[in-house]
């Protein structure tokens, strides 16, 4: 099968479309016929070696984290040979960028029938993180002032419309000509971060969701209410908390099938939008890494790996 792998860390030039032996699934894991996968930040930070920081990475490795697929093997419990499912890959495995890739089954889900291969995996990786970080760990509730930085990007873009459905006023940093774009999706105040003091203009905030770090990580600080929370993913580099009064904790992505399940059920109720950038072939993978590194696409870029 055709897949896109790096065989040693360096620049965006490293990834190659490569025949490789196909995948065996394991005990409780599916293998999954590949039709669109997503491109995430994970990937251009495993092709420069970042994620090494995190978890030991074996090299050759293919690239990619989650996919919209068609099971062909292997045993899972609601789903069948056949059945179409988002899934996601382990991240300490061999990846989705390719045209078969084996998932955990308790990482799959069905798709529902309404939405495309390419808007369930638009949704995705993403999806879940800002789930998992803004539900599971923020725990966000209705009348709670929630600052999301970065919400034009993928997971930001997500994160806003998850906080609107719970109830939650929204804030939101973004370059001047996405603010209009972040305020379609639900964001209640866009602030220019080219232009304007985030921590002037936010004002007190119950949650902060920082998906950049470093000087923006550290004055997020400033806008918390006492007992507030700070939550980060992919946000380096990344101090000792600043205040002893906030919690301050990494939101651990590891996406479970109820995450996507509910997920896709609000994806089909129309309440997440799903947001497509750029669609590419397997074969230009590269320039779709590119693309999405650059932090100036808006929607997901996606691979059609057929």
């Amino acid at each position: 099968m055709r897949a896109c792998l790096i065989e040693k860390f360096g620049s965006l030039e490293e990834p190659r479309i490569a025949n490789v032996g196909m995948p065996l699934a394991g005990p409780d894991e599916l293998l999954v016929k590949v039709f669109a996968a997503s491109v995430n930040p994970s990937d251009w930070k495993l092709i420069d070696g970042r994620l090494k920081a995190l978890f030991p990475v074996t090299l050759p490795r293919i690239l990619g984290r989650d996919c919209a697929g068609e099971v062909v093997s292997g045993l899972a419990a609601g789903l069948a040979i056949g059945d179409r499912v988002l899934a996601v890959a382990d991240a300490r495995k061999n990846g989705t960028h390719a045209e078969y890739a084996v998932v955990p089954s308790s990482q799959a889900a069905p798709i529902p029938a309404s939405l495309t291969d390419e808007q369930a995996v638009a949704i995705g990786n993403s999806g879940a993180t800002a789930w998992i970080c803004l539900v599971d760990v923020a725990r966000i509730a209705s009348g709670q002032r929630v600052l999301i930085h970065a919400g034009a990007g993928a997971v930001g873009g997500l994160a806003i419309q998850l906080s609107r459905h719970f109830g939650a006023e929204v804030i939101t940093t973004c370059r001047g000509d996405n603010l209009d774009h972040v305020r379609s999706l639900g964001a209640h105040l866009a602030i220019d971060y080219t232009r304007e003091d985030f921590v002037k203009q936010a004002g007190s905030c119950d949650v902060v969701f920082d998906m950049v770090g470093g000087e923006v990580n550290r004055r997020s600080y400033a806008v918390l209410k006492p007992g507030g929370m700070l939550v980060y993913v992919h946000a380096l580099p990344i101090g000792p908390p600043l205040r002893n009064d906030v919690r301050v904790q990494r939101g651990e992505i590891r996406p479970m099938r109820h995450h996507l399940q509910e997920l896709m059920r609000l994806a089909a109720a129309n309440v997440l939008k799903p947001r497509i950038g750029a669609v590419w072939p397997l074969a230009e993978a590269r320039a779709a890494y590119a693309r999405a590194a650059s932090g100036h696409a808006r929607g997901k870029n996606i691979l059609l790996c057929e």
